[in-house]
């Protein structure tokens, strides 16, 4: 078995029975994030990645355009990075990371370091946070600018 397709069965068994997740494999669509997962109703896109070597992470120019777009959408993505000495894993923000290549600038740090629960804790809890944040900036403008 592939060390994604384990990867990936250890974040199902950390799902609650109500969570619903979807794994894409999808070879016309590239560079969507792996996972898509819809707990509390929030979507979770979810780039999965073996260990990385030189603790870079490495993104497809598909890859990239697709988390900047995700972004700009309004909504959040998450890079998971499998820690290869342990059953933990990196969190990382897909945004941060997408645009740090295309500026060239150095790989931001992740939001956590942790057990899958940890990181799934923290992906909710970044994608209410920026929805509350987008709810407040459109409760700001003004009757005649409703979208």
């Amino acid at each position: 078995m592939s060390r994604e397709k384990n990867f990936f069965k250890q974040i199902k068994m950390n799902l609650k029975k109500s969570d619903f997740i979807q794994k894409i494999e999808n070879k016309y669509n590239s560079g969507f994030p792996d996972l898509i997962i819809i707990n509390e109703m929030l979507p979770l896109f979810i780039e999965l990645k073996a260990p990385i070597k030189g603790n870079k992470i490495k993104l497809e120019k598909s890859q990239i355009s697709t988390h900047i777009r995700i972004y700009k959408n309004n909504y959040v993505s998450f890079i998971l990075v499998k820690d290869p000495r342990t059953s933990n894993a990196f969190l990382f923000d897909g945004y941060l990371v997408a645009n740090a290549i295309v500026l060239g600038q150095e790989q931001p740090k992740f939001l956590v370091h942790g057990s899958i629960a940890e990181c799934l804790l923290v992906c909710n809890n970044e994608v209410q946070r920026k929805g509350r944040l987008a709810s407040f900036s459109l409760s700001l403008l003004p009757p005649s600018c409703d979208p």
